[in-house]
């Protein structure tokens, strides 16, 4: 009996030990977007602005002019993001800038993104929509 209870003790006071242990800190409420202080964009805005930076810069330019060292030695040259919608080959829309990251443009430099997820190229669509106009 002295061992039952011995062992039943043991049980106990590990099981005791094991519950005291860290706990998981509760979940953050989910608050409303960010907006970066520095840029003043929303935080889909902001992924989509460094995305962009890391991806699409080098050809077409941090602020969408094309004006870049590599631009200037593709031919034809990337799409300045100032241009009328007109000159745009799927036009300046969300939409359209989804479909050329998605597709790329044939008997161009523009490859296809596809890669990247549709997340992230949503992202980057609406920051080339946000630099078309600003």
């Amino acid at each position: 009996m002295k061992k039952i209870n011995l062992f039943s003790i043991t049980i106990l006071l590990s099981l005791f030990i094991v519950s005291c242990g860290d706990k998981p800190a509760p979940a953050e409420e989910t608050a409303a977007p960010e907006v970066a202080a520095s840029t003043g964009l929303d935080a889909d805005l902001q992924a989509g602005k460094e995305a962009y930076e890391m991806t699409c810069a080098s050809c077409h330019g941090e602020k969408g002019d094309a004006n870049t060292p590599t631009a200037a030695a593709l031919n034809p040259k990337p799409r300045n993001y100032k241009a009328p919608a007109s000159e745009w080959k799927n036009g300046n829309t969300v939409a359209g800038v989804t479909k050329t990251l998605k597709e790329g443009i044939k008997g161009s430099t523009m490859v296809s993104y596809a890669h990247l997820g549709d997340e992230t190229i949503g992202q980057i669509a609406q920051y080339v929509v946000y630099l078309s106009k600003n």
